[in-house]
Formats: structure tokens, C-alpha cells, sequence
């Protein structure tokens, strides 16, 4: 049987959408952006071409979830090409915590195990070019690590992203959170993550009061772990107005683009 005998009719749609999808991929990797961390590594970007993709290819019969796949693996390559050196996971079971980040980041990245979070933080602050790997903090047990993010030395990380994300659902949680000295950025659809002091347990309901639909998803003594429904910058006029309000220490800790 002839190769050409495997053909579907839609191939010249799924051709183009190749070429698409490689033409996007040059554009970004070669984007002059460069992030604090030293990586030119735009995860809000990647998540917002992740979702045009899989709505184009999905006009072809495309899975979401291989499209997911080859475009998570060739943001991998383009963050080393531009600067990546090394992503450090730790937290959880160590074997599924590297499979977590392989599915994130694909086999380019220098993949790089540790035993604690503590160790993975630091030297995503010492060393640049390099993030961390580590449980999404909103889940119990291994996702604890989160007040450490209150901790003067670690107040340049934040988290940019979680996986698996795309394609799902708002509903399902992230297994893994990528942190890093990165700038919080909107993908377009999105969830914020932010902290602050809450000793009279009404951070949800302040922060209501100001128009932002929030819940508190984590408790450490006084401090509490609040999803925010929206993008809020780290300039937003509510997050001030909130502290003023009585929401100690309250800022912005990362974003997670939705489904």
C-alpha cells in the first residue's frame, strides 16, 4: 500500500496549521523579551497561543491534548534557546513531580530533582536562568511550601503558570506550579494568586466588597492564599485600597491562566 494511501482529506488544513503553528513559535522565540530571571520565558503568552491553537485544531480534527503536547515541548526548546538553564523540582513524589515538569516543559530543559522546596526556591533566587518546579500550593500536605513566598528573600518569585492546565477544565487544580523571577502577566483568561495577613478571617469578603470575586484556598497561622476569578495586576488600585482596608502585607504572589 502506498504511503500516499494514508492521506486524509483534511491534510492540506493540517498542513497549514503546521506552518501555523511553527510561524508562531519563530515569532516568539525571537520576541527581544527578557524576563528578571534572565530567560526569555513568557508563560501567559504560551498559554494564550496554546488556546487559539487548540481552537484551530480542533476545526481539523486535531486532539487538544497532542496539540497541548507539541506546543508545550517546543516552548520548552525556545526557553533554552533563549536563556533556560535549568528547572529545579522538588515537593511530593519525586518521580511524578519530574513527570510533572517534563509534561510542562518537554526533554530540552535541564531537568533537576531535590529533596525540599526550601533548596528549589533559592536557587531559582541565586541562580539565574533557572525556575523551580513545585506542588501547586492549593493542594494539603506537599503544596504547604506556600508562606515561604512571605519570606523577604523569596518576594521576587511568583508563580507564572501550573500543569496540567490546558486543555481542562477551571474546576481541576494544577499537580505542579512554575516559580520563577518573573513578571505576573495576563494570558487573556485567568485566575490570580495573592497573599496577605488575615487575622480576622475576611480577606474573601474585603476583597468582595472592592468588586474582586476571591476566595481564601490556604491557611499558615495568619497568613491566607486567596484565588482571585480575574487578572489583577500588581498596580491594581484594589489591591492598595484592600490593605488600607485592613488586608496586611497584601499583594500579588502569581497567576494561573485557565483552561
Amino acid at each position: 500500500m502506498a504511503a500516499d494511501s494514508f492521506h486524509e482529506p483534511a491534510q492540506a488544513m493540517s498542513d497549514t496549521f503546521l506552518a501555523a503553528l511553527s510561524g508562531k513559535w519563530r515569532e516568539m522565540r525571537e520576541a527581544p523579551a527578557v524576563t528578571p530571571a534572565g530567560i526569555g520565558f513568557r508563560p501567559s503568552r504560551e498559554a494564550a497561543e496554546l488556546r487559539r491553537l487548540a481552537r484551530e485544531g480542533a476545526a481539523v480534527g486535531m486532539p487538544a491534548d497532542a496539540i497541548a503536547r507539541i506546543w508545550r515541548s517546543m516552548c520548552g526548546d525556545m526557553a533554552v534557546s533563549r536563556g533556560l538553564k535549568a528547572v529545579y523540582v522538588a515537593g511530593g513524589d519525586v518521580t511524578l513531580s519530574v513527570e510533572a515538569a517534563r509534561g510542562y516543559f518537554g526533554f530540552a530543559p535541564n531537568i533537576v530533582p531535590l529533596v525540599g522546596v526550601r533548596d528549589a526556591l533559592e536557587r531559582a533566587v541565586v541562580h539565574p536562568g533557572t525556575l523551580a518546579c513545585v506542588p501547586w500550593p492549593e493542594h494539603a500536605g506537599a503544596g504547604q511550601w506556600w508562606p515561604m513566598l512571605n519570606e523577604n528573600k523569596f518576594h521576587g518569585l511568583v508563580i507564572v503558570g501550573g500543569w496540567p492546565s490546558l486543555p481542562g477544565s477551571p474546576e481541576e487544580t494544577p499537580r505542579i506550579a512554575i516559580v520563577g523571577r518573573l513578571s505576573v502577566e495576563s494570558s487573556g483568561d485567568d485566575d490570580t494568586l495573592a497573599m496577605a495577613h488575615d487575622d480576622h478571617w475576611s480577606a474573601d469578603k474585603r476583597l468582595q466588597e472592592l468588586g474582586l470575586k476571591a476566595e481564601v484556598v490556604g491557611r499558615a497561622r495568619s497568613l491566607a492564599l486567596i484565588r482571585i476569578s480575574e487578572f489583577v495586576p500588581v498596580d491594581d488600585r484594589r489591591i492598595d485600597l484592600a490593605r488600607k482596608a485592613g488586608l496586611d502585607g497584601l499583594r500579588i504572589v502569581g497567576v494561573r491562566p485557565r483552561p
